[in-house]
């Protein structure tokens, strides 16, 4: 790993990046930042492993904008960074907004539950160079072709483990396989379990690795998905009944002995939730449901199929 200073201008930013930054209050890299930051302003792949923490967005968004700065703006976005909620994708917006000089330096935009799907398609066709999202919305929007990521650069995972708590690997999936195979991926999460090297091992090339020793990163090996057919599972029981898609994943892999990546996607409706789970385990699996609670009250559950 590099020897980089203890300071901004130590790890060879820009002036203009490093301004910013002082003018937001920091002086000094955190650990995680002076490790992190020379990587991948190198372009390696890393896979990061670091307590939750606001201040590790600037260790990856500092050399996206300084690539965005290099090689000047695109139609189509540089960089997507993946969050698990709305709640984190609106404070990390506001976050790269401010690294970015308030977005003068690079054309940030949210996409995120809770606005009309409408409303980001208007920014979306006067161009963007950094998107957050959450992985639902920024699929919606992939499928509308609103949002164009096959020519991505740079695709970052923050909170890797809690996108994936979410229930949302169909989403990841179909993300990853959007976008090029040369692109950077970036991938922070707070816990590395399986799923989570799993996912480093199959889409990270050579990463470099912080936070979390060699002997580790090694110890799993890649699993390729079961080629199966998918069905949804039908709950009684949605938004009126305050479910959250982790009450729902909760259920699924404690209860009824799933594993959380072979969960795919989740719809939350007003009075009844979808979860889609692979064909040849899902009879047995409402099987062993049918007695469970969610959020501490008996529930409908059935098969739903596409």
């Amino acid at each position: 790993m590099k020897d980089v200073g203890e300071t901004f201008e130590g790890m060879g930013l820009p002036v203009t990046i490093v301004d910013t930054v002082r003018g937001l209050g920091c002086v000094q890299p955190t650990p995680f930042q002076a490790s992190a930051v020379p990587l991948l302003r190198d372009k390696h792949d890393l896979l990061g492993q670091t307590p939750n923490d606001p201040a590790n967005v600037a260790a990856y968004a500092l050399p996206i904008i300084e690539s965005i700065l290099s090689d000047g703006p695109s139609y189509g976005p540089t960089a997507l960074i993946l969050v698990p909620s709305r709640e984190l994708a609106i404070q990390v917006h506001e976050d790269v907004f401010q690294l970015s000089a308030r977005g003068t330096a690079a054309r940030v935009l949210g996409l995120f539950e809770g606005k009309p799907l409408t409303s980001q398609i208007g920014p979306l066709k006067h161009g963007v160079d950094i998107v957050i999202g959450t992985p639902g919305r920024v699929m919606e929007h992939v499928k509308r072709k609103t949002l164009r990521i096959e020519q991505l650069k740079i695709l970052v995972f923050d909170r890797a483990d809690e996108i994936l708590n979410t229930g949302a690997s169909r989403d990841v999936a179909s993300i990853l396989d959007e976008t090029p195979k040369t692109r950077q991926t970036v991938l922070f999460s707070a816990t590395t379990p399986p799923r989570i090297l799993n996912l480093a091992h199959k889409h990270l090339r050579d990463p470099e690795l912080v936070g979390i020793t060699a002997t580790d990163f090694e110890s799993v090996e890649p699993q390729e998905a079961p080629s199966t057919s998918v069905v949804n599972i039908y709950f009684g029981a949605g938004k009126g009944g305050g479910v959250t898609p982790r009450d729902l994943v909760g259920v699924i892999t404690n209860e009824g002995g799933l594993e959380g990546e072979q969960i795919g996607a989740i719809s939350i409706r007003q009075n009844f939730s979808l979860v889609a789970v692979p064909e040849d385990c899902a009879k047995g699996l409402v099987s062993s449901l049918k007695s469970s609670l969610v959020r501490g009250r008996k529930v409908k559950i059935r098969l739903e199929r596409f």
